[in-house]
């Protein structure tokens, strides 16, 4: 757990070059994730959807999980994204 007593504010000037300098040399690999897990999280929660009637898991879904994994691996200035990008995306994809 964090001690938010101790935490530091980050300038904002240095946020926006962290971000620049994200966008402009970071481009994650994303070729390294679990696609069995993926290819797991769509069967359940296509068949999720379709037993309580829910919106249908589609592929587009699952392409946005990826891109979401890509976004964090980014994020922490990766060149591979590992499988706590994956779980991290899962866990906002889900929240949503």
């Amino acid at each position: 757990e964090v001690d938010v007593t101790t935490l530091q504010i980050i300038p904002q000037d240095l946020v926006r070059k962290y971000i620049m300098y994200a966008k402009s040399h970071v481009r994650p690999n994303v070729g390294q994730v679990d696609e069995n897990k993926l290819s797991q999280l769509y069967a359940d929660l296509r068949k999720e959807s379709q037993l309580g009637g829910g919106v249908t898991m589609s592929v587009r879904h699952i392409e946005s999980i990826i891109r979401l994994t890509e976004a964090h691996a980014k994020l922490h200035l990766r060149e591979y994204a590992r499988e706590d990008d994956m779980n991290a995306a899962i866990r906002l994809f889900l929240a949503c």
